[in-house]
């Protein structure tokens, strides 16, 4: 009985220890996480009072941040940049959806009929490192100025992630599982949707969150070069008065929504995928 009571005490104490190192980690990787980019600001700051970068285009920090709560202090101002921030999230939100369902339906596909792999790979291969902005002028002719073209040049570049993403995954599960469904003679479908998939679903999601990093990239990419609203037109717009403080709070806000889309999408993989993710 002791000999049980000691072993319990000390599978205790190990997963305490264990805790407190988890904790211990967790808080190092976050102050480096806050250290670093701050350490970058300040040396901005210190080399913009030392005269070694030109405060006319690389104004520091803190002139950045007093411009940033001025114009945010400005109803007109701050309503003219939500408007930009919304178009962009509703850009982004109809092409990764659409960009997204797509991609997934077709590597599944891709990965369960040889002869649709086969007719289709090759193309997709080619096409995918093509630079997006590279077909939307094409878009532009068929789509048209609006936003139908933005939203189908992001839907492209999510496609492509997640498609390849869904087909490694899938044509990478772990075939001892499928062979083992077959002996039991699962039917196909039960066989696809609780072994297959679930075992590519690792594959899915990371497909997923680089899908949203592509998404971002190409919205503001679009909107700079065609658009009369959203963030690249913020950015642009700016850069074209040489107004450089406000063009840094165009970026700044862009960095933000590409961190907040990572944290989403690690928080996905969490929820999706427990059992994979670190």
């Amino acid at each position: 009985m002791s000999t049980m009571m000691a072993a319990d005490e000390g599978a205790v104490a190990f997963r305490a220890r264990a805790g407190r190192r988890e904790r211990r980690r967790r808080s190092l990787q976050l102050a480096l996480g806050i250290a670093f980019p701050l350490s970058l600001l300040l040396l901005w700051q210190v080399l913009e009072w030392a005269g070694a970068i030109d405060g006319r285009f690389f104004p520091p920090p803190s002139q950045i941040f007093a411009s940033s709560v001025e114009l945010l202090s400005d109803p007109t101002q701050r309503a003219s940049l939500l408007r930009d921030m919304g178009a962009s999230g509703t850009r982004i939100l109809f092409g990764y959806s659409l960009g997204a369902m797509l991609g997934i339906v077709t590597g599944i596909a891709m990965a369960r009929v040889a002869l649709l792999r086969f007719a289709l790979g090759p193309t997709i291969q080619a096409i995918y490192p093509m630079p997006k902005l590279a077909v939307f002028p094409l878009f532009i002719v068929i789509f048209g100025l609006g936003d139908a073209s933005k939203i189908a040049l992001i839907a492209l570049g999510v496609f492509f992630m997640t498609c390849m993403s869904t087909l490694s995954g899938v044509m990478a599960s772990n075939p001892i599982h499928q062979d083992v469904a077959k002996a039991f003679r699962f039917p196909a479908w039960t066989r696809w949707t609780r072994v297959v998939i679930p075992g590519a679903l690792p594959a899915i999601v990371t497909g997923l969150k680089l899908g949203l990093g592509q998404a971002l990239i190409v919205v503001v990419s679009t909107e700079m070069i065609s658009g009369e609203d959203g963030m690249g037109h913020f950015i642009w717009q700016s850069w074209q008065v040489l107004d450089i403080p406000r063009m840094f709070l165009g970026l700044v806000i862009v960095a933000l929504s590409g961190g907040a889309a990572m944290l989403f999408g690690d928080f996905l993989e969490r929820t999706l995928t427990p059992w994979a993710a670190h």
